[in-house]
């Protein structure tokens, strides 16, 4: 653990802020529908006045001396600046370039999508989800109490129902739903996201172990998830984004280092040249679905970006860490997603090196994506640990670890290491469904929690906090088209990624019968077939080449 930053300046006395109103009026402060009235210095209880202890956890949603129905002080959390992140700009955007960062996985996303509809969402989501991420920025930079997406979907609904729809409802039960539907979507994204993340290691740990003559394996893809899990559970202990500054640089360092392998591969054997060649099968839309909400996996970082400004030293740089944030996983995913699908067509998988052959670069390129994915276990799930020991626990998401202790430690220990525990074991229960299990659990991710969080509510949450931004009919044009979209990606998304578990669940007992092979080098998923195919894949018709599923069609 690395020491907590000292010598940070107090800040300045936070002004007087007023909220405009739906009309893009101020509110005058101190009104009932004020939503953000004169924020004065807290007792360190975390009650708006000295001695008051908040009534529930709950209340810490509330801004600063807002005032309930009945007159009385609805205050809680701390306010703006009381205790600055320890994060310089250059962590959060490492932490974000790391984490958003799949473009390996970016040709099995154009494969199910195609050219035409690939290049049309990839285009899409980068100006949608860029735009997103600023606004979400904008959000927190003027009003820096909401700092973390459930606050900021709890006060979207009060602001929703006081100031738009003009309801008198209570404004703690709305700050409570909204900020439970953010958990849930943060919690459906992450959860979903993790466990790809651990089916990713145990592949690739897989991949490493050298077989036996006799064709056996030391360990079985099972046996190296217990493995996977225990040696995350060191690094799952780091308090925050600020303490992992360390594990970032060498995930970023891999991460780009897992590009220039990929480009060997490629243009070394060049399997476009092979005999047969890569397929560029039509895409249904289903399959469109599925692609979609790849894209959106693989864009989806948005969730957790409230809470990795709330670590920033400086909150201001916001725009600048988006800014480099897109600029490296924009290009790394144009180059990864035309040349991957150019080269292995619709037979690309999301862990690519399944298409590359046996050979030394592969075996370099699995190992610095372990890093890579060993590290994305942790900052993964990050933002859904921080929220429960917070409001579970009662330990400050700021709390570095020479500031924690004891008991915060252990606490901190027995919870991270059960969580991961139960992501593990639902991971057994899914390494045994055929085909692509690790696509459609990162499209499940990006359908349920990451497609709301990244290309529905901030644009949602915007229009309601910040109306005054939104005047133009060619931005709220722009705010619908995003919303609309989204949501029925989202519903789409969801049903197609079920439906594709349930399928490898409960095969068609009539449907082709195939024998799955651990490489692709060895089945006809790898154009170039450089890796040692059977000799008797030759001696089949065509019609018994399956170049889709990773397998060889058994002839009988």
């Amino acid at each position: 653990c690395m020491p907590a930053t000292k010598g940070v300046a107090e800040p300045e006395a936070a002004p007087m802020l007023a909220r405009p109103s739906a009309d893009g009026s101020s509110t005058r402060p101190g009104s009932r529908s004020a939503s953000i009235t004169e924020l004065t210095p807290m007792s360190r209880n975390g009650s708006g006045g000295p001695g008051r202890a908040p009534t529930s956890a709950w209340r810490e949603l509330i801004p600063a001396h807002d005032t309930d129905a009945d007159g009385g002080d609805a205050s809680a959390g701390d306010p703006a600046g009381e205790k600055l992140g320890h994060s310089p700009f250059w962590v959060i955007a490492a932490n974000n370039v790391v984490y958003m960062a799949a473009p390996l996985s970016l040709p099995a996303t154009m494969a199910r999508c195609g050219w035409f509809f690939g290049t049309l969402i990839l285009v899409y989501s980068i100006l949608c989800t860029y735009h997103s991420g600023l606004l979400i920025g904008d959000i927190i930079l003027e009003r820096p109490h909401l700092d973390s997406y459930p606050k900021i979907l709890g006060e979207a609904l009060v602001t929703l129902f006081d100031d738009f729809l003009r309801l008198p409802l209570d404004r703690a039960l709305l700050r409570r739903v909204g900020s439970e539907m953010a958990i849930v979507l943060q919690f459906m994204a992450y959860f979903f996201d993790t466990m790809a993340q651990v089916l990713f290691c145990a592949e690739y740990f897989d991949e490493l172990t050298p077989e036996p003559d006799d064709g056996s394996k030391s360990l079985t893809q099972k046996q190296w998830l217990l493995v996977t899990g225990l040696l995350a559970i060191p690094l799952m202990q780091a308090p925050n984004f600020s303490e992992s500054r360390v594990a970032v640089v060498a995930a970023a360092v891999c991460l780009f280092l897992n590009v220039a392998t990929f480009l060997a591969e490629v243009l070394i054997y060049r399997p476009w040249n092979c005999v047969p060649g890569p397929e560029y099968q039509t895409p249904d839309a289903g399959s469109v679905m599925i692609g979609f909400t790849a894209f959106a996996y693989a864009f989806g970082g948005h969730g957790m970006y409230p809470e990795e400004m709330r670590e920033m030293q400086d909150r201001t740089q916001w725009p600048r860490v988006i800014r480099w944030t897109y600029v490296l996983c924009v290009g790394m995913y144009v180059l990864c997603a035309y040349l991957g699908y150019y080269a292995y067509g619709s037979a690309a998988r999301a862990n690519l090196n399944l298409n590359f052959p046996l050979d030394g670069i592969n075996t370099f390129s699995i190992i610095v994506q372990l890093v890579v994915t060993y590290y994305c276990i942790y900052v993964t799930s990050l933002v859904m640990l921080l929220h429960v020991e917070e409001h579970a626990f009662g330990i400050d998401p700021r709390t570095n670890c020479g500031e924690s202790s004891f008991a915060t430690t252990l606490v901190r220990f027995v919870f991270r290491t059960a969580f991961l525990g139960l992501q593990v074991l639902l991971c057994w229960f899914l390494i045994d469904i055929p085909g692509d299990v690790l696509l459609t659990v990162q499209s499940l991710s990006g359908a349920i929690g990451m497609t709301a969080l990244t290309y529905i509510l901030p644009f949602v949450v915007h229009w309601i906090l910040q109306p005054h931004r939104v005047r133009s009919w060619g931005m709220r044009a722009w705010y619908v088209i995003n919303i609309v979209l989204g949501v029925q990606i989202m519903i789409g998304g969801t049903v197609s990624g079920i439906t594709e578990l349930v399928d490898g669940l409960f095969p068609d007992p009539n449907g082709p019968q195939c024998t799955e092979f651990e490489q692709a080098p060895r089945s006809p998923c790898d154009p170039c077939y450089r890796g040692g195919l059977p000799e008797q894949f030759y001696d089949l018709a065509m019609e018994f080449r399956n170049g889709t599923c990773g397998c060889l069609l058994d002839a009988e």
